[in-house]
């Protein structure tokens, strides 16, 4: 195989840390198994902490860890490769039974995961200069020599070196061949037993593959379209019948090309949440608190468009919880809790929905409070205040400048930022409801769509305007006449199953109009909810159910109030996809 060697001056940025004759190709194969390892560490040595009896665990670890040494080895770079064998030898001492798993082993076994956090950036980062290693192996020779000390010598570990040892990734650490040794090669030996079953495939060609498909959507609308059309006008022809048939099959084969590649790039959103344990452990040792972390779910599947554009709202969540939600221990054994205070992430798929839990039992949010602070602010008024339920009241942390803390702290404040949380979260068509309950504690309930790329919709024409509205938030269609419409405070409502109900009427006008409310003796009104808010979207007609493709505005219409995107109908036309969060924050006080 030839070698397309990296450049001087990327090797020379690098400051010499791999061999001259590594290629491109073989850099960035590394770099994407070593993410794997480190990603794995991140995970399991949090869990050390807790389950230190559990052998399979240990060797889980350091066989990631022995993965990490050997591969940097056969790369040419030495600074990892020594920091992975100095980690390499706590290990096997942990995995022997000669020693216990400590506080100092595992805090010892995390710095230096994140020198190697370093090490990996330095290859991709080449202005960056890689780190020293000096402290970490020095931190772990100390915390071997103590543990070892008290619980006894490694013994039969042999001293060995990365240019000593072939790294065949299943941690069995065999020695090269020696003194007159034969032995066959470890990799050519594994090579026969197993032929890997997947490959590796960019994202960017993931993201082609997407686009391609989500075109061929498009023309799926428009091919149903004219066979529809033929068929009616000239019913019985035979080449009519012979193109029905064909296009049933293109139908039917780009339905199965869709849903394959969707699964393509579903996500388990483990990837995510395993880098949250190591997250919360640090915050709760800064903050002197005891804090159990649960995670569930963790193999649900997301789009990982949106795993990507989660993952700082969920950190602000986890953050605020810490810090803030849950109490010392000191005050949590004086309000009859004990003294180790529990937070769960979850998630779990419902319809063609994710939903996202994230609770604790801690402090609660005091409900008068965050009244008394919004009023304070001038967030709200006295009479909305006395209007409030008490789900409403809760909601006011997410609003745009609201604190019910006196200080912030340096990691968050209760509110501060969640106002950014639930934009972001309304961005990728979701929403979020808090649940509190004083002194028990808080919870949030994110729902996202399982992708943005292709939703579920109802089409509806206003004024000669097409609108998509996202299924996902229709809750019921109904047909009325126009002495059901109230108006209540110069606003046009309906009465629904003893719920008034506000109704936007879109006139044709993309993100205005709640002037008008339907035409004639009667109209069509389209129930929309998002969490606990409803409203009535007043329509000329009610046209069909079918997938869309989801488009993005151009930078010219991407602020105008009330639309999310747009889409190519099957008459290719452009159809306005509509953002109910936003329509009910226009049509609600």
């Amino acid at each position: 195989m030839s070698k397309s060697s990296l450049t001087g001056t990327q090797e020379e940025a690098n400051g010499g840390v791999f061999s001259a004759d590594v290629s491109a190709e073989e850099l960035k194969v590394f770099i994407e198994e070593a993410d794997e390892q480190i990603a794995l560490l991140d995970r399991d040595l949090v869990r050390l902490e807790t389950e230190a009896d559990d052998p399979e665990l240990i060797q889980e670890i350091f066989r990631a860890t022995h993965t990490m040494k050997g591969s940097s080895a056969m790369l040419g770079y030495p600074r990892m490769s020594e920091l992975a064998h100095s980690m390499e030898s706590l290990l096997d001492g942990l995995r022997s039974g000669k020693m216990s798993v400590s506080a100092e082993i595992v805090d010892s076994l995390l710095y230096g995961l994140d020198i190697l956090k370093v090490l990996r950036e330095s290859l991709v980062s080449p202005e960056k200069s890689p780190a020293d290693i000096g402290p970490a192996v020095a931190r772990l020779e100390s915390a071997t020599e103590t543990a070892a000390s008290v619980g006894g010598r490694p013994g039969d570990q042999e001293e060995t070196t990365a240019a000593a040892t072939r790294s065949n990734g299943d941690g069995s650490g065999k020695k090269a061949a020696t003194d007159g040794e034969q032995t066959t090669s470890p990799v050519s030996d594994r090579w026969t037993q197993h032929i890997p079953q997947s490959v590796r495939v960019d994202v960017k060609t993931l993201d082609s593959l997407m686009n391609m498909v989500e075109e061929l959507v498009i023309d799926r609308s428009r091919i149903s379209q004219i066979n529809r059309v033929l068929e009616s006008k000239y019913a019985g022809d035979e080449l009519v019948r012979d193109l029905s048939q064909t296009s049933g099959h293109v139908i039917k084969v780009i339905n199965e090309l869709q849903q394959d590649i969707m699964q393509v790039r579903m996500v388990p959103i483990g990837t995510l949440f395993n880098s949250f344990p190591r997250l919360v452990r640090d915050l709760a040792q800064r903050q002197g608190k005891k804090v159990e972390f649960t995670m569930e779910g963790l193999e649900t599947e997301l789009d990982r468009s949106i795993i990507e554009q989660i993952r700082d709202p969920l950190i602000h969540l986890l953050r605020n919880a810490v810090d803030h939600g849950v109490e010392d221990p000191e005050s949590r054994v004086g309000a009859g809790k004990p003294p180790i205070a529990l937070v769960r992430l979850s998630a779990f798929q419902e319809g063609g929905h994710i939903v996202i839990s994230m609770e604790d039992d801690g402090k609660g949010i005091d409900v008068n409070a965050v009244k008394h602070k919004a009023l304070a602010k001038g967030l709200i008024s006295a009479d909305e205040v006395a209007r409030l339920s008490m789900t409403d009241a809760v909601n006011l942390v997410f609003m745009p400048g609201f604190s019910t803390v006196e200080k912030a702290t340096d990691v968050s404040g209760r509110g501060v930022g969640l106002d950014v949380v639930k934009t972001n979260i309304e961005k990728l068509s979701g929403s979020v409801v808090t649940e509190s309950r004083p002194g028990e504690g808080t919870k949030f309930m994110i729902v996202l769509p399982l992708t943005l790329a292709v939703i579920q919709g109802l089409l509806v024409a206003v004024g000669g305007t097409v609108y998509v509205m996202p299924l996902a938030s229709v809750t019921e269609t109904i047909f009325i006449e126009q002495r059901e419409i109230l108006t209540v405070r110069g606003r046009h409502v309906i009465r629904l199953r003893n719920n008034v109900i506000p109704l936007v009427s879109l006139d044709g006008a993309p993100g205005l109009g709640l002037s008008r409310a339907g035409r004639g003796d009667k109209c069509f009104i389209v129930v929309a909810k998002d969490g606990e808010k409803s409203i009535g979207v007043v329509v000329d007609e009610l046209m069909e159910q079918q997938e869309f493709v989801v488009k993005p505005l151009g930078k010219f219409l991407v602020d105008i109030r009330g639309i999310a995107g747009a889409t190519i109908l099957g008459d290719g036309q452009v159809g306005l996809i509509l953002d109910v969060p936003a329509l009910i924050k226009m049509a609600t006080p």
